[in-house]
């Protein structure tokens, strides 16, 4: 009888024991680590040159746009250009996002406006600054419009079609809470519409709570809901438009869904935002995602904040992890270069204090790491 129960329970003991699974997926390589501001936006030039944002979420920053030089991050283009003033809103950066560079080459900076993360933007400081890589110097500066903004604008992400209209288009993505929408802006006329308004597509789901770092993720509540913890929600945020510029992909940031639409109907005054609302197509389920990356084969990244993780999502949607690591504390913002390999920034942003009693978690340094995927980057062509 002894020896009976004796195997029985060694066969459980085995029958309990999980299949293998790895706890670190791809060669996550660090390019640089960064002390100081918390960052977030990254873009790199065709020759291999970096450039990193630090936006202003804890108020004032060193800069808010920097080029990694020997292994850390230096004012650009100018120390001056990265000092805002309040009489000259449009002859200074104030809080810059995110960033990228075209295939021209040419660097253009989304200027949020604000001087603290969660303020109003500064009237007349919202904007895009173009900066020609091979000079430094400052090309054009395209100021939003009024129409373009809410009080709470939180602009996050933004892609270009240089072929529609008279000077090109440029959509913007807006996470204002309850009033998130896609900003659709002709470059030639400075004129903005607010697209998508009042679509759950766009808004902060609600859903379950996020889980990152193995915790809920959540906030104190404001106002009359002070003191009460609350989910974590924020709603429209990433965006990527197709290499041939005719799908705009799209997805609220806790909402762990992609979607896409016809980009000439966002780009079209005369069709209503109800008929594009209904327009909207469900393409499939993602992770807690912040950012997207199109490469030439029509492969679309993006990150997993929950999971320390960066997907594939092929063509035929089929996905597939790219990188696991622990090291992806918040992988906040992505771009491919033409060496082949993914570069994202790590921010940390789950770690600050206010998702933890008051308490900082953050760790210095922040880091810039890179995956090698094999597939060159999408640039947006100028005319």
């Amino acid at each position: 009888m002894g020896t009976a129960l004796w195997m029985i329970g060694s066969v459980n003991l085995i029958a309990q024991m999980p299949p293998s699974r790895p706890r670190v997926i791809g060669n996550l390589e660090l390019v640089a680590s960064l002390t100081g501001d918390q960052p977030a936006g990254v873009a790199i030039s065709t020759s291999g040159r970096l450039f990193v944002t630090f936006p202003r979420h804890d108020g004032d920053v060193a800069f808010t746009v920097g080029e990694i030089k020997d292994g850390r991050p230096l004012a650009y283009p100018t120390v001056e250009l990265n000092h805002p003033a309040a009489e000259r809103p449009a002859a200074g950066l104030f809080s810059v996002q995110t960033l990228q560079v075209d295939a021209s080459d040419h660097l253009w900076m989304l200027d949020t406006g604000t001087l603290q993360f969660g303020q109003p933007p500064a009237r007349g400081a919202a904007k895009l600054v173009e900066v020609d890589l091979a000079s430094n110097r400052v090309m054009r500066t395209i100021v939003f419009p009024p129409e373009a903004l809410v009080g709470t604008s939180a602009l996050k992400d933004f892609r270009f079609d240089f072929h529609r209209g008279l000077g090109g288009t440029v959509f913007i993505t807006d996470s204002a809470p309850g009033l998130e929408s896609l900003i659709v802006l002709d470059i030639a006329s400075g004129h903005a519409m607010r697209r998508l308004a009042g679509s759950p597509a766009v808004s902060a789901h609600g859903g379950r709570t996020p889980i990152v770092g193995f915790e809920p993720f959540v906030e104190a509540g404001r106002g009359s809901e002070r003191g009460a913890l609350k989910p974590w929600l924020v709603g429209l945020n990433a965006l990527e438009l197709s290499a041939d510029c005719k799908t705009l992909y799209f997805s609220a940031f806790t909402g762990r869904r992609l979607y896409s639409i016809d980009e000439g109907d966002l780009s079209n005054s005369a069709v209503a935002n109800e008929q594009l609302v209904s327009e909207i197509t469900y393409v499939g389920d993602i992770g807690m995602a912040g950012h997207f990356v199109l490469d030439t084969d029509g492969s679309l990244y993006f990150m997993d904040m929950e999971q320390n993780a960066i997907y594939r999502r092929a063509p035929d949607g089929r996905v597939k992890a790219v990188v696991v690591d622990s090291r992806l504390m918040w992988p906040d913002t992505m771009v491919i270069g033409h060496d082949k390999y993914l570069y994202v920034t790590t921010s940390q942003h789950d770690r600050r204090p206010e998702f933890h009693d008051g308490k900082e978690l953050r760790q210095q340094p922040y880091g810039l790491f890179r995956v090698y995927v094999g597939s060159q980057p999408v640039r947006a062509i100028e005319r």
